[in-house]
């Protein structure tokens, strides 16, 4: 069984992380939130102008796929640069730009190839609960929603079991089906305190978006360093895949 989670030791942890380089987490956070949002204003530009009936139409469909792109690609980017700077200050090191920023294809492909196993995962789930409910339905209308309340309730459950998802094929180099097995083995038996934690840190991102919303820039680099630190604690903190080390290996 896992070790069991100590939260408030997790908490302090995480901002005692997030504390040894404040501004290189929230100016890594700031240009990758630009980035996301450079990339969707090109996506809704190019979906307008679709919309529009344009006369250049295969063009912004052209467009449309690479602020696409360009937004995923941001995104995995901004997850491994903050969990490897999280981690290098979990380490007691002071993390520097060149952790934040260096990209690290392996890394990055095997997170993405993570998410898509994961969206999935759920797409599945929700396929059956609209089909199981499709079926009841004819039965009696009432019982549409039986499935979905299951569906609900077991995409918590997923996002609860796969919450270190990250770190598991980051740093332990694990494929998606282990890494979704081995967050249900370690999870599962303290599932509850892990959904608390979990809570805990859809409240914190909340709490800084309320702050005009320039509060996310702290509370994001804060949620990543409180997740390492609780990977950590669960599983272990070493770096099985060498990425930490080899900054110069993409």
């Amino acid at each position: 069984m896992a070790n069991a989670l100590p939260v408030g030791a997790i908490l302090k942890s995480g901002w005692a992380a997030f504390a040894k380089a404040p501004f290189l987490f929230i100016g890594f956070t700031l240009l990758g939130g630009a980035l996301n949002l450079g990339s969707q204003f090109i996506q809704d530009q190019a979906s307008k102008s679709i919309q529009d009936g344009s006369s250049l139409g295969l063009a912004w469909i052209l467009i449309f796929l690479l602020g696409f792109s360009l937004n995923i690609v941001a995104s995995l980017w901004l997850n491994i640069g903050l969990f490897r700077g999280a981690w290098r200050a979990l380490g007691g090191e002071k993390p520097i730009f060149k952790d934040f920023v260096n990209w690290h294809g392996k890394s990055i492909t095997m997170l993405f190839m993570m998410t898509l196993f994961l969206v999935a995962v759920n797409m599945v789930v929700l396929a059956i609960a609209f089909l199981a409910g499709g079926l009841l339905s004819l039965i009696r209308l009432e019982l549409l929603f039986i499935p979905l309340v299951i569906a609900v309730f077991t995409m918590i459950y997923l996002a609860v079991t796969q919450m270190f998802h990250v770190p598991l094929v980051v740093a332990r180099g694990d494929k998606p089906m282990l890494a979704f097995k081995e967050g249900r083995r370690s999870v599962d038996p303290q599932f509850w305190p892990v959904l608390g934690f979990g809570i805990l840190m859809i409240l914190i991102g909340l709490t800084g978006l309320l702050l005009c919303g320039v509060g996310i820039l702290v509370a994001a680099p804060v949620i990543v360093c409180c997740l390492v630190a609780a990977y950590q604690h669960l599983f272990d903190s070493e770096d099985q895949t060498g990425f930490l080390i080899n900054l110069s290996k993409g």
